[in-house]
């Protein structure tokens, strides 16, 4: 896991941890998980992103990297919406294309690549939603 922080904005990587390793980051240093930008924990997996370090974490939005039709089924609509029910705006690339953070002095925004950066028609006949689910 990796956090960056420019002393406003803070970013939390988390890689592939699970379940358990999010318990012990909450034992170790729970304030220190604090972020407004949050990777998914595990593709957004049914063994990760536990209530618990989402509520540590307070993200203002998460990003989720995950394959539209993988076979894996990621992320977990579980998951998906355990993150809307606290409250987190959800992003992911099966949806999005890639997710570009940009910063400012006071702000960030998420851009989509196939929402914002490079709008395409013909993506409709592949199943890419216009909006974000």
């Amino acid at each position: 896991m990796l956090r960056i922080d420019d002393g406003r904005f803070r970013v939390l990587l988390t890689g592939d941890i699970e379940a358990p390793a999010e318990r012990a980051l909450l034992r170790l240093d729970r304030p220190a998980l604090r972020a407004e930008v949050l990777q998914v924990p595990h593709h957004g997996s049914k063994t990760s992103s536990t209530a618990p370090f989402l509520r540590a974490v307070r993200p203002q939005v998460a990003l989720a990297s995950a394959g539209r039709y993988s076979p894996w089924r990621l992320p977990a609509e579980a998951v998906v919406q355990r993150y809307r029910r606290l409250g987190i705006c959800w992003r992911d690339t099966a949806v999005s294309g890639q997710l570009s953070v940009r910063f400012y002095a006071r702000s960030f925004e998420v851009l989509a690549y196939r929402g914002q950066i490079s709008r395409r028609w013909y993506h409709q006949w592949f199943g890419v939603a216009a909006l974000n689910r």
